[in-house]
């Protein structure tokens, strides 16, 4: 039962970190309006309109934002990779069923890949536009949405095949005891 319990943690931890970091990297950037609008001397200090999409963009304060959202995935990238093979290796030592090890052995491996493929990708192309002017927008706008988006859309498979497995582990027993 306390594999059971660690595991539950373990993935609660994994799921919950995914939620968190969306909730921070988004107000990162959506919070820069409300930041100015809370405090009319950055504002003054920022020395632009933050409703000015375009300047807002080649902003200090909207790099900033960006580097610090970088600095964020690439840590919880890592740690996420850390937690998928601490709860893999307890579902494992719990004698899960393979299905949800199978779950949870894709999620790791979309874990790892989005880690060392796209996520490299996305910070390369997100510097290359820093401090660009969006009015014409660069010819590298495209390239980065497109792999912005596989980013996404390979985090939000990762999250929901570690959902998935959550699921059937938590609320599903162990292989029944295999007979000879």
């Amino acid at each position: 039962m306390k594999l059971h319990s660690l595991l539950a943690f373990v993935l609660g931890c994994w799921l919950g970190g995914s939620v968190l970091m969306t909730a921070v990297v988004y107000y990162n950037f959506a919070g820069l309006t409300d930041l100015f609008d809370r405090n009319p001397k950055l504002a003054q200090a920022a020395g632009f309109d933050p409703r000015d999409a375009v300047a807002k963009k080649a902003s200090v304060q909207w790099v900033q934002a960006s580097e610090l959202n970088r600095v964020f995935f690439h840590a919880w990238n890592r740690t996420q990779i850390v937690l998928g093979v601490i709860a893999l290796a307890l579902a494992l030592a719990g004698r899960a069923r393979r299905l949800p090890l199978a779950l949870l052995a894709l999620g790791l491996g979309l874990g790892i890949i989005i880690h060392l493929a796209l996520e490299p990708r996305v910070v390369d192309l997100g510097r290359a536009l820093d401090f660009l002017p969006r009015d014409p927008p660069p010819p590298m706008l495209d390239t980065f949405a497109r792999v912005h988006g596989a980013y996404f859309i390979a985090e939000t498979v990762r999250f929901g095949l570690v959902l998935v497995a959550c699921g059937l582990l938590l609320f599903s027993g162990p292989r029944p005891p295999q007979t000879a």
